[in-house]
């Protein structure tokens, strides 16, 4: 990715999701500089292209300032994946930890914005009425889990609520993709999938209250079990 892309889908997923309401200033030139160790080339474009579609404006010698945002949620109230079947059958739902590692994982540690380092992977397989409807591997910076032993993973059923209670980091909001893919052995086996079986697999970036990458997850799903399912409000 070039470097003004980075700037620029950066500034617009913060402005999308809030970070930055109508009205606040973003960085300056310099902090935005500073901040990705880049020359005031990208910067400027990114900015640029910021002010070409809309989103803000810019003042000499004053900065930057949001004047619009597309965020969705302003105006569309809307429950999606798969929160209507647990809302439905909580009763039914149990997950269970399998394994708890320590990882090196660059393209994930990537999405986090983490040069390098080890990650924290914890592996789990969810079921309802006893069949397997998600393999899911979460990943943390092992920085933010010091104080924490691997042990205690294993007898939590909702971690991300887990997760934020013991590290004071707060989720502020997602971002979701979502493909199709087949199966390989591993997801197979837990999920319990004939050989070639399609799943959908969703990869869920989560950003804390300071814009900061906190938790990627990777979601199989046996949507034979469960579809993915959205409800919309206008």
């Amino acid at each position: 990715m070039k470097l003004n892309e980075q700037v620029y889908n950066d500034l617009l997923n913060q402005i999308h999701n809030g970070f930055y309401e109508i009205g606040e200033k973003i960085p300056t030139e310099k902090l935005l500089m500073e901040k990705y160790s880049i020359s005031r080339s990208p910067v400027r474009d990114a900015l640029k292209k910021l002010q070409n579609e809309g989103y803000i404006n810019r003042i000499p010698k004053s900065g930057s300032v949001v004047i619009a945002s597309s965020r969705v949620n302003r105006t569309i109230n809307y429950k999606g994946g798969f929160s209507k079947y647990f809302s439905e059958n909580w009763d039914d739902i149990k997950t269970i930890t399998l394994d708890v590692s320590e990882v090196k994982e660059p393209d994930i540690s990537k999405k986090l914005k983490l040069e390098e380092g080890i990650l924290l992977r914890v592996t789990r397989v969810r079921k309802y009425r006893e069949e397997p409807v998600f393999l899911l591997k979460t990943y943390y910076p092992i920085n933010f889990l010091s104080d924490i032993s691997k042990e205690e993973f294993y007898e939590v059923n909702n971690l991300r609520e887990w997760f934020q209670s013991k590290t004071n980091i707060k989720f502020k909001y997602t971002n979701e993709t979502l493909e199709s893919i087949v199966a390989d052995r591993l997801v197979q086996n837990h999920l319990n999938l004939e050989n070639g079986s399609p799943v959908l697999l969703i990869k869920r970036l989560t950003y804390d209250t300071e814009h900061i990458p906190s938790e990627f997850v990777e979601y199989y799903v046996n949507t034979n079990i469960w579809k993915y399912h959205i409800d919309y409000n206008f």
